[in-house]
């Protein structure tokens, strides 16, 4: 079957997707606890470590894509490039499935997982982690609104190899 090893991508990003929307159920969850009590340290890194969650899982959503199409990623800066080139459309390879318009707002949550891995430099900026918390809301809307469509173009290339 031609379209074999696409079928198993598709199956792949399906996957991370139900995992997405477990780790957004926790998302929720731990601001339900935050609407409850007055927050500490660690209820903020709880918060902090629910948002690096969510967003590895689009990068490895991402380099999942990048691998299949592409067969590589530059070793150098990848995280960052990563995200931008995923609004690329590359002819003849594969569709985008970012908007450009979008990269800002989920490399702000990459740039925020950096931050945050590196933590035990510094201590966590309170306010800059409520700043990013209030765009996961719209970046959770933008990465599943890409996936659709990413999945329909999958679903297209599969129907043309099929056929």
């Amino acid at each position: 079957m031609k379209s074999e090893r696409m079928r198993t991508l598709k199956a792949e990003l399906l996957a991370d997707m139900q995992v997405l929307e477990e780790l957004e159920g926790k998302y929720r969850l731990i601001h339900a606890k935050l609407a409850g009590i007055d927050p500490d340290e660690f209820d903020y890194v709880g918060l902090a470590y629910t948002i690096v969650n969510l967003y590895n899982l689009m990068e490895n959503y991402c380099l999942r894509i990048a691998k299949y199409f592409e067969y590589n990623v530059d070793t150098l800066n990848w995280h960052k490039d990563l995200i931008k080139r995923m609004a690329l459309e590359i002819d003849g390879i594969r569709p985008a499935l970012l908007q450009s318009k979008d990269v800002p707002l989920i490399d702000e949550l990459r740039a925020f997982r950096h931050v945050f891995r590196h933590i035990y430099q510094s201590e966590l900026d309170v306010e800059k982690l409520k700043l990013v918390d209030s765009r996961t809301p719209k970046a959770l809307d933008v990465f599943k609104s890409a996936h659709g469509r990413f999945i329909g173009n999958l679903q297209e290339l599969i129907d043309m190899l099929d056929a």
